[in-house]
């Protein structure tokens, strides 16, 4: 009796794990551990709220860095506040500044951030509980799921960041024809004069750099979310060690600190593709249009190995704001759920 109630209460056990496991709350690897990870309504919102915290925060240095990238005879010596100068000073008029002029362009970059963390979560959290139920190590697992990540990022920012280039850097002699919206530069690139749209044309300008953007999205998410999800893990079993807690919530601190370095780590590592990249979306079409390898010679030619890193300062500081911002944001807007959840 004792023994046929067990195996009744064993199969209620795991008909409850497959339940939790398809709703995705949790995956179980072959050796039976349970691998609780962020259910999807959780992780969508986690992302939209990261990616307009970390967006409002990073877009004027990113302005500042495409500028220093794609004009370095403009911007040579130029300190950081000096191209701040530069790309806020009105051209007509009275000389004033527009400090709006930092934030042009925002709208594809904040629209990618929501819809990009979703992608980059969701794909590292289903890749990792995949591999670990194949019983891949932990830090192979959380590298690879970064790797792979940053390459279904990829597909999205390509495009997006193409538009976000193009309105950055028409701000210098502020004379791009028909307007620096979105709109706009859509219509004037890809809409002919009898008012067709040149599909093929489209797709190919808007994944210029997709092959430098591969290697920057993912090389980037490997670095930050796999580090991020190593570290962070020493980091709770240290807690629970020390304070018997469960080690859950690593508070606010501890999360920028991490993701912080994480994201100057994973920056520092990515800045040639970024640079690359930039250096081919903002090149003209036709004819002016650069390839990986020529847009490489070009920067190598201008500044040797450091050419690659050129504008890399400001943009670090700005990614360490980037994705702290976007870390905490997500990391409390999951706990709050949570919380909501239970009550």
């Amino acid at each position: 009796g004792t023994t046929g109630d067990g195996n009744k209460k064993d199969k209620h056990l795991i008909a409850e794990k497959t339940i939790l496991q398809r709703s995705k709350i949790i995956s179980i690897d072959k050796s039976g551990n349970t691998n609780h990870h962020v259910l999807m309504s959780h992780n969508i919102a986690g992302s939209v709220v990261a990616g307009c915290f970390s967006t409002l925060l990073g877009h004027p240095l990113d302005t500042i860095k495409v500028h220093q990238q794609t004009k370095p005879k403009l911007f040579a010596k130029a300190s950081v506040l000096d191209v701040a100068k530069n790309i806020t000073l009105e051209e007509t008029g009275p000389k004033r500044r527009n400090i709006r002029r930092l934030f042009r362009g925002i709208g594809p970059p904040m629209a990618n951030q929501m819809v990009m963390n979703t992608v980059m979560f969701t794909v590292f959290d289903w890749i990792k509980a995949n591999a670990k139920s194949q019983n891949m190590e932990d830090t192979s697992a959380a590298l690879w799921s970064g790797l792979c990540a940053g390459f279904a990022a990829a597909c999205i920012s390509t495009p997006t960041d193409w538009i976000k280039i193009q309105a950055q850097t028409s701000l210098v002699n502020n004379q791009a024809i028909g307007g620096t919206s979105v709109l706009a530069i859509l219509k004037r690139e890809f809409v002919s004069k009898d008012g067709r749209i040149q599909w093929k044309h489209a797709t190919a300008t808007l994944y210029r750099g997709h092959l430098a953007n591969l290697g920057r999205e993912g090389v980037f998410t490997m670095v930050y979310l796999g580090l991020y999800d190593r570290i962070s893990h020493v980091v709770r079993q240290s807690q629970q060690q020390d304070n018997g807690s469960r080690g859950g919530d690593l508070g606010m601190a501890r999360v920028v600190l991490i993701s912080s370095f994480t994201g100057a780590c994973a920056w520092l590592c990515n800045y040639p593709f970024d640079i690359i990249k930039s250096i081919q979306q903002a090149s003209g079409g036709g004819a002016q249009r650069l390839a990986l390898s020529t847009a490489a010679k070009q920067i190598y030619q201008s500044g040797g190995i450091m050419g690659f890193f050129r504008g890399a300062g400001p943009s670090t500081v700005r990614a360490m704001m980037v994705t702290s911002s976007r870390m905490l944001a997500y990391e409390k807007t999951i706990q709050l759920l949570k919380e909501y959840d239970r009550i």
